[in-house]
């Protein structure tokens, strides 16, 4: 699964940075696979940061929109 957040994105939590969401979301769903995430927007260098700091192993980070499709498909046709 890709998730491409922005500023307008309804899956933030009041209070929460997109990235903590994102890991909030990982750590209570618990995907059989990385979720590739491309954070763009305000405050995008910082939820990099979060994301970078947590080093989560369910989560993949990727600089662009088409690297975040080409590395979603590419875990999608592993076993």
């Amino acid at each position: 699964m890709a998730i491409h957040l922005t500023t307008r994105s309804r899956i933030l939590v009041q209070g929460m940075t997109g990235a903590e969401s994102v890991l909030a979301a990982v750590d209570r769903i618990r995907p059989a696979k990385p979720l590739v995430v491309r954070l763009d927007g305000n405050n995008a260098a910082r939820g990099r940061a979060i994301l970078d700091a947590r080093a989560h192993p369910l989560v993949e980070q990727v600089a662009t929109m088409d690297g975040a499709a080409r590395r979603a498909a590419e875990l999608a046709h592993t076993v």
